[in-house]
């Protein structure tokens, strides 16, 4: 009886270690769950941005040839090419305030302001942009390469930063504009 017994304790043993012990912890999703859950990634992408509107043109112009546009904001669209594919973080509605002094004498200007994305693909969540830069008028009007920084709110977005250059062209009475853009969605 205690061969009969320790036989089956031994082949109770090696049956566990064959079926179900391992040295590798398990986790309860799938590999495919897991890439979709890594939570640090860097994404390239190009973009483009295009007012839709004004709700309010704050611009003043003064005798000494400096023009200033105070708190102009309105609806804007950006749409974004990602490297990789998707998810899109980035294409969607948005809104834009603008601040800015230029000088026509000299042919430059400082611009700053704010950006709120709220992206298609985003399930409730928003970027929150502010930007800064330095305008110069040339032939063809205003060229304002804008440094930009943003972080993600709510939804999707949460936690995640991005980090664009967009070059604006306005026509020299900054009348309206257009954007081009390169930057990085990232996540720690």
């Amino acid at each position: 009886m205690k061969t009969l017994k320790c036989v089956l304790v031994l082949f109770t043993f090696v049956g566990l270690n064959l079926v179900g012990c391992s040295n590798e912890s398990q986790s309860p999703v799938s590999p495919l769950e897991k890439s979709s859950m890594q939570k640090s990634f860097s994404r390239e992408f190009t973009g483009d941005a295009i007012p839709t509107g004004v709700d309010f043109m704050g611009i003043f112009k003064y005798p000494d040839g400096k023009v200033m546009l105070k708190d102009h904001r309105g609806p804007t669209y950006f749409t974004a090419t990602f490297f990789d594919g998707t998810p899109d973080l980035l294409t969607g509605p948005g809104y834009v305030e603008i601040n800015g002094l230029s000088d026509y004498n000299t042919g430059v200007g400082q611009w700053h302001g704010k950006l709120t994305l709220t992206p298609d693909a985003a399930e409730g969540g928003e970027w929150n942009f502010t930007w800064h830069g330095k305008a110069t008028l040339g032939p063809s009007g205003w060229t304002i390469p804008l440094k930009e920084a943003g972080h993600g709110k709510g939804g999707v977005l949460g936690g995640m930063q991005c980090r664009m250059e967009l070059i604006i062209s306005a026509p020299a009475d900054l009348s309206t504009w257009t954007g081009q853009s390169h930057g990085f969605v990232i996540s720690h």
